[in-house]
């Protein structure tokens, strides 16, 4: 591995879990190993509902991605957080000063930290991230504050929270699956570090993720995040009120998806086209409506409007956006281009998202270990001689030294009699055999010869 560092990124969603591992090259990200499973209720509107289920399918994408790689083993991931409960509540500290003073890097600490120990999240609920807003010098906005000389400073915050018990399952899905959560972002954050330029940050745009259970709706404006909310609308209302029209969920899906909105296709299809037409639009005209009212309730001066999530896709959903937003300019993004290098072999297709790229390129710390091969050694061999030194060998290495143990016979009976058993193909044993066998036949051929002396 040397000095390199493998970066691990995995997204939950409602639909999907996708995870990927790449490192950083000079040309950007270099993509090693994919993996995704689809989601099968267990997660719903963002939000993990069946602990055990979700470790499955990390398991399931961590031992996919391993087996891409060459002896490496996953012990950390950066994952993105979403679902129903993210939302952002906007806070403040302020400091008056008896005199002038000018703003130093400590004063700015210090009200961040006085933050961080004042804010009041909603019960049930805890803090997961803080986007530090503009600051204000005796009432005219200045985000370069440091420097300046005032009387009054205001520092404003986005505090985003998620409810804590989500949370908790959310982590201990990964606990289960013994993986250690490197960092957590934000997904809506993700999406937009990656879809939006600085130019529509900066003059104030929406970007609007339609997904499978949720639409996350995210308002910047002076590059600035100033509000996110999560809306518990997607295009899955879609799918469930076809169903209720007595067809099964994939044909539901199948129409939603190649039928659309108010399409010319003469096709055959179990539900008239009037009826499809009208199930979409309602549903479409909720989560609309919905993204105009978080824009205007957010007091931000919004023009830009971009669409992206799988919502968006439906066909002719532009006549959609005409009939519901006409006073926004509004862009859709099907489907975002990765530069991506990846290795021979690696399946891009259907897996990366905006949050699953962005999670990458936010990745630090090293996310992999080296699996070190086990070394072989080899057993020692002994050899324990015991008995006659002129044994055959049968005995060696068979018991411990004055150990008795009673021997099989060393011959067999074949169709042409008895046979002698063949002698181990043991040096030592061999040679003393051999020897002891030589002295048997000298001393009994000189008994033969004295025996025909006597008949002489």
């Amino acid at each position: 591995m040397g000095n390199t560092n493998y970066i691990t990124a995995i997204e939950l969603s409602s639909s999907k879990i996708s995870g990927a591992v790449g490192i950083e090259t000079y040309a950007g990200i270099k993509i090693l190993a994919t993996a995704s499973t689809p989601v099968k209720g267990f997660i719903t509107k963002g939000v993990v509902r069946n602990v055990d289920e979700t470790s499955n399918a990390i398991n399931y994408i961590i031992n996919t991605l391993e087996s891409g790689l060459d002896n490496i083993a996953i012990k950390r991931a950066y994952i993105s957080f979403a679902g129903l409960s993210v939302h952002s509540i906007k806070s403040k500290v302020t400091r008056t000063f008896n005199s002038y003073t000018k703003i130093t890097n400590d004063i700015i600490n210090e009200m961040a930290l006085e933050n961080d120990k004042t804010f009041q999240a909603p019960e049930g609920y805890t803090r997961v991230q803080v986007v530090n807003q503009e600051y204000r010098l005796d009432g005219k906005i200045d985000n370069n504050p440091i420097g300046a000389p005032t009387l009054q400073i205001e520092g404003n915050y986005l505090n985003i929270v998620i409810n804590e018990q989500y949370l908790n399952q959310l982590n201990d899905s990964f606990a289960q699956a013994d993986i250690e959560i490197a960092d957590s972002f934000s997904a809506a954050r993700m999406d937009a570090d990656i879809l939006l330029s600085k130019d529509a940050r900066r003059n104030g745009c929406a970007l609007v993720n339609i997904g499978a259970d949720t639409t996350t709706v995210a308002i910047y404006n002076n590059d600035i995040l100033r509000k996110l909310v999560v809306v518990p609308l997607g295009s899955r209302n879609i799918t469930m009120d076809l169903c209720s029209k007595q067809i099964s969920f994939d044909e539901a899906e199948e129409i939603k998806i190649t039928r659309g909105y108010k399409s010319s296709l003469n096709d055959r299809l179990p539900i008239d086209s009037d009826t499809i037409n009208s199930i979409i639009n309602a549903r479409m005209c909720e989560i609309l409506q919905n993204t105009k009212y978080q824009i205007e309730e957010s007091g931000e001066r919004i023009g830009h409007i971009i669409f992206t999530g799988g919502g968006s896709k439906l066909k002719n959903f532009n006549l959609l956006l005409e009939e519901y937003l006409p006073n926004y300019k509004n862009e859709i993004i099907s489907e975002p281009q990765f530069s991506l290098e990846s290795s021979s072999g690696v399946n891009l297709y259907g897996i990366f998202t905006t949050a699953l790229y962005g999670l990458l390129k936010q990745g630090k710390e090293n996310c992999c270990e080296e699996i070190k091969p086990a070394t072989y050694t080899p057993p020692v061999e002994q050899t324990i001689f015991s008995g006659d030194m002129f044994d055959n060998g049968d005995n060696v290495n068979k018991q411990p030294a004055e150990t008795t143990v009673e021997k099989k016979p060393t011959t067999k009976k074949t169709e042409s009699g008895t046979k002698k058993k063949p002698q181990k193909d043991n040096f030592w044993g061999g040679l003393f055999g051999q020897t002891k066998q030589a002295i048997t036949d000298w001393v009994g051929n000189a008994t033969e010869d004295e025996k025909d002396d006597e008949i002489d």
